[in-house]
């Protein structure tokens, strides 16, 4: 493993950039290690081959995973129904809530304030605009759709379950991509359940919040369409 890629691989994990958050441009982080640029693209390509890392061509390089996904998993995921992975996600959800409220402190809970706002200021549109087009602007703007889930899920404090919730959001977004998999619910309605979400762990309230988990779920994503033959994530984009 290069040095440039233990770096910014220190850094994913570290949090210093949240999953879900976009890393600095290919020239910034040249700047930043003092390597060529060839070096950097080699790094995050052998990051985004490990699941960690993904690039979307005109919008840059967001963080996935906090640590590599087991491809065994995410082709094992491949094999079933879009409507299985979103079940398995909301379990995942379910029990990441209530781990959460039993774990959850002021500065964790602060930082899922901070991410309702900022997912309000870059999702808040007219109501009559699409969600699929509020998601498209958001990403643009580096705020991604899932950060709110994401970091409740490592509120959790249990490592494996985060790791497992990183691979099926690899999976699911391979239908996002396509229209498998649309938004159920108006981007009011779910900033609704988030704060619901947040209520119950500010209050330390693992029932409630798990209950909250599970309504949100029910609604969050839904499958619009199944595949005819399931298939795993593509390989990552390289950029």
């Amino acid at each position: 493993m290069s040095l440039t890629m233990t770096e910014l691989r220190s850094r994913i994990r570290s949090g210093a950039w949240p999953v879900n958050s976009r890393i600095p441009t290919e020239a910034e982080l040249a700047e930043l290690f003092g390597v060529g640029r060839s070096t950097i693209r080699e790094a995050v390509r052998s990051l985004a081959n490990l699941g960690m890392l993904e690039t979307a061509a005109g919008r840059g390089t967001f963080v996935r995973s906090l640590a590599p996904v087991p491809q065994v998993v995410t082709e094992t995921l491949g094999a079933h129904r879009l409507a299985d992975i979103l079940g398995f996600r909301r379990a995942l959800e379910v029990e990441a809530a209530r781990l959460a409220a039993l774990h959850a402190t002021d500065e964790g809970v602060a930082r899922l304030r901070a991410l309702i706002a900022s997912e309000a200021a870059a999702l808040g549109r007219a109501e009559h605009d699409r969600v699929e087009h509020a998601q498209s602007r958001a990403v643009e703007r580096g705020v991604t759709p899932g950060a709110f889930h994401f970091a409740v899920v490592e509120m959790s404090s249990n490592t494996l379950l985060t790791e497992m919730y990183a691979s099926v959001m690899m999976s699911l977004r391979t239908g996002l991509a396509s229209g498998a998999v649309i938004h159920g619910a108006s981007h009011a309605v779910r900033q609704e359940d988030h704060t619901a979400l947040l209520t119950a762990l500010d209050e330390r309230d693992a029932e409630a919040a798990a209950r909250a988990a599970a309504r949100h779920s029910d609604r969050d994503l839904v499958v619009a369409s199944e595949p005819t033959h399931p298939t795993t994530p593509p390989p990552a984009a390289t950029g």
